[in-house]
């Protein structure tokens, strides 16, 4: 193996997902209307769409058109039970964050989509598990507690979004702190914004 030391090469990033689809229109409606993501190009003669969060994050998505016997030597190479260990456990391959998660779920279930798992909520976060029309395995997840609420209020004060490193320095405070010293932390970051 290669070692660190004499390859300085890393991952810096992500530049796109793609996913295979068996209807490019369908799939794009889908993505927009339903997921509520932002349709950047589509050229439905090469069989392709690109779609991304409104917001900006995270890597963009290509939805390629794909033949349905292509489609199945696909799930041939990544059969769906790539998805279920031996404790017939789903394993999520992509998890999205949602602000709503009870209204995106309506959603999802009316557009006829199918809900592997209904919400389920923690003191932390809540979260349920769903595939796209084709196939596709999401896990859909809300932030909740006082640990989301200090990390929102702090990058509204900030007006940019935390590095993974202060994202893991807020939840180590918060891990030590009661939820009565969390809520003291988020009062202070309110009264600094409103000042």
């Amino acid at each position: 193996m290669l070692s660190k030391k004499t390859n300085n090469a890393d991952v810096s990033g992500y530049c796109c997902m793609r996913f295979p689809v068996t209807d490019l229109k369908k799939s794009v409606d889908f993505y927009c209307n339903v997921l509520g993501y932002e349709l950047n190009s589509a050229d439905y003669s090469f069989g392709e769409a690109h779609v991304s969060l409104k917001n900006g994050n995270g890597p963009g998505i290509f939805l390629m058109e794909t033949k349905p016997e292509d489609i199945t030597h696909l799930k041939f190479v990544f059969p769906h039970s790539f998805w279920i260990t031996n404790s017939a456990r789903h394993v999520t391959m992509v998890e999205m964050l949602t602000n709503d998660l009870l209204a995106l779920h309506e959603r999802i279930k009316q557009a006829g989509a199918r809900i592997d798992n209904e919400p389920v909520f923690t003191n932390e976060f809540g979260y349920f598990t769903f595939y796209d029309p084709d196939g596709h395995y999401f896990r859909v997840v809300e932030e909740r507690g006082e640990y989301f609420n200090l990390k929102q209020r702090i990058r509204s004060t900030l007006n940019r979004d935390l590095t993974e490193h202060e994202n893991q320095l807020i939840w180590g405070i918060c891990e030590k702190a009661s939820v009565e010293q969390q809520k003291f932390l988020s009062s202070i970051i309110a009264e600094i914004r409103g000042s």
